[in-house]
Parts: structure tokens; sequence; C-alpha cells
């Protein structure tokens, strides 16, 4: 399997559940106590990309093929899809970042303070489908306070 268009590990986010992260072993280097992350956790969804030819790409481009192919995705995956449109919205808006308000609920918020429920938007694409992945991320981008970029 390619990962060479994976992320980079991250710093794992305060309250940040450890069930939405891949965790991997922390560098030699790095000092006692903070954790180490790929945030995304979206493994499974990455194998089921891979699998139908694709490659997940962490853009609003790459998120629009990717929003195309969720007809074609095996279903279980909502939380991976969660965690990896998370990223998208963190590198997508600058300034976002995740928030976890409560456990097991994760948030991405966007300069402003606006937020969004990352759970709650890919339950939400693969139930009813009324709004993509791209339509939430664009107005999330549309409510970013973005006075300081």
């Amino acid at each position: 399997m390619n990962r060479s268009y994976r992320q980079a590990t991250q710093t794992l986010p305060i309250g940040m559940a450890r069930r939405y992260a891949s965790y991997r072993p922390a560098p030699a280097d790095q000092l006692p106590g903070v954790p180490i992350t790929d945030v995304g956790g979206y493994d499974e969804l990455i194998a089921a990309a891979e699998h139908i030819g694709m490659n997940i790409e962490v853009s609003r481009a790459g998120l629009a093929a990717f929003d195309a192919a969720i007809p074609a995705l095996a279903e279980g995956l909502e939380e991976a899809v969660a965690m990896y449109f998370g990223d998208v919205v963190i590198h997508a808006i600058p300034g976002s970042q995740w928030r976890v308000i409560r456990e097991g609920e994760p948030l991405v918020e966007v300069p402003g303070g606006n937020m969004a429920d990352v759970m709650a938007v890919a339950r939400s694409r693969f139930t009813d489908g009324r709004h993509t992945l791209v339509d939430v991320l664009d107005h999330l981008d549309k409510m970013a306070d973005h006075s300081g970029t």
C-alpha cells in the first residue's frame, strides 16, 4: 500500500479521544508525555479508497473527488470520513483547529469561533446526502473570519 501521500504525524489535540486517532510510536527525541498521532485516524478509509482506485488527498480538490466516490464505498466508514473531513477543514481554512467539548464528539473550529461536529457532518452525508462534504467545507470557509490571514 503506497502511503507517500499521507499526512505527517501531528500532536494529538487536547481532549481528542484515542479512538479517533491512529497512534504511531513517538520519535526518540520526542518530549515525554506528548502523544504523537496521525490525527486523521482514517487508515480504513485510505484502504477503501485505494480499493476503488483513488488516493485520499487532504485538500478541497481531494475532498470533492472523494465526495463523488462515496456511493462506491462500503458502509461503516462514517467515523473515518469524519476524521478525514476534519483534517481537510484544518488544512483548507487557515487558523482552523480541532476542539473536543465532550468525549467522543470531535469538532473543528474555524477562525471566528464557528464550529462543526465532524461526526454529524459525516453521518448526514451518508444518510440523506443533501449536502456534500464540499458544501459544508465551503460554508465553514464563508463563516470563517479571514481578517487575520
